[in-house]
């Protein structure tokens, strides 16, 4: 494993339990058994506690950033400048690849806004998001993201439009489409859990959405069948490569859990994973699921 900084793990251990602080050796050893660069943050919504692995390291999100695309749509619906019932007209000059069925879909397609952003979180839908995006507009969202104190978390473009930013053009060679911190993606949701994104109602239909999202297969994967999460995952490979010459995996995933006598945010980011294949099994993925699972067990118990 890669470390991109020092290992914090912000919980009293003297007043944890035994099987807790086995739980915080586990993770360290998780991480340290990944062939890439890890971040973990996760914060206990009802005591406060919190875990941070380079919670403050920058790290690509992928898709992941979608979940600050749906904050601004929410945003500018409160202040009247759209209507969430207001339509947006597919066009196939919009269609993109990747994620989604828009692109699938017949020119002149009218949607409703709040049917777009259900695409873009539900399935990830990289055509709907760059609906939202270019009718949001990536500056104020990336406004709106400072206003809550989230500096470090940005989108740069639209889905599938590499090397041709919106806004600063030298963070998006080497993050992508957006980047956040590990610390600021659990801030973020845990707005929207303590119902401070927008609003309360804002915050609850976001929450809602984040619940149908169907990529299950990091957060969510070993978790009891009773736990309710609402998360936004994210996939890619890196823009430059390494020292070594090796691009690596990207996976991410950011939530929000809530089971029995437990409730917290979390975030898991892996970069420069050397194991690049798609699908469920890949290493980034597992390791956080496992780690989602330790995570879980520390503050379940």
């Amino acid at each position: 494993m890669q470390l991109l900084g020092s290992l914090v793990l912000s919980v009293a251990v003297a007043q944890t339990p035994a099987s807790s602080r086995m739980n915080m050796d586990a993770i360290h050893e998780a991480i340290a058994s990944f062939d890439g660069i890890v971040g973990l943050a996760a914060r206990n919504l009802e005591t406060g506690a919190e875990i941070a692995v380079n919670a403050d390291s920058r790290f690509p999100t992928a898709s992941a950033i979608k979940t600050a695309v749906m904050l601004e749509a929410w945003h500018q619906a409160a202040d009247g400048v759209l209507s969430l019932d207001d339509t947006l007209t597919l066009r196939d000059a919009d269609k993109v690849g990747g994620s989604g069925v828009l692109n699938g879909l017949s020119d002149g397609l009218a949607l409703k806004v709040r049917d777009v952003i259900h695409l873009m979180i539900v399935l990830s839908d990289n055509t709907a998001t760059n609906m939202l995006v270019n009718r949001l507009g990536t500056k104020r969202i990336d406004d709106r993201l400072v206003s809550y104190g989230l500096t470090q978390t940005k989108i740069f473009r639209p889905t599938f439009r590499d090397g041709k930013p919106d806004i600063h053009p030298e963070l998006e060679r080497e993050f992508g489409l957006g980047m956040s911190t590990p610390r600021e993606m659990v801030k973020l949701m845990a707005l929207i859990a303590e119902g401070r994104a927008v609003d309360a109602k804002a915050s609850a239909a976001m929450l809602e959405t984040l619940r149908r999202q169907q990529d299950r297969a990091m957060i969510p994967r070993y978790l009891p069948g009773d736990a309710e999460v609402g998360n936004k995952t994210g996939t890619d490979s890196e823009k430059r490569a390494d020292a070594r010459g090796r691009r690596g995996a990207i996976r991410v995933d950011a939530g929000i859990v809530t089971g029995k006598n437990v409730r917290y945010a979390i975030a898991i980011f892996t970069r420069r994973g050397a194991d690049g294949t798609s699908g469920v099994e890949n290493a980034g993925v597992l390791l956080g699921a496992k780690l989602s699972r330790l995570v879980y067990e520390a503050w379940s118990r």
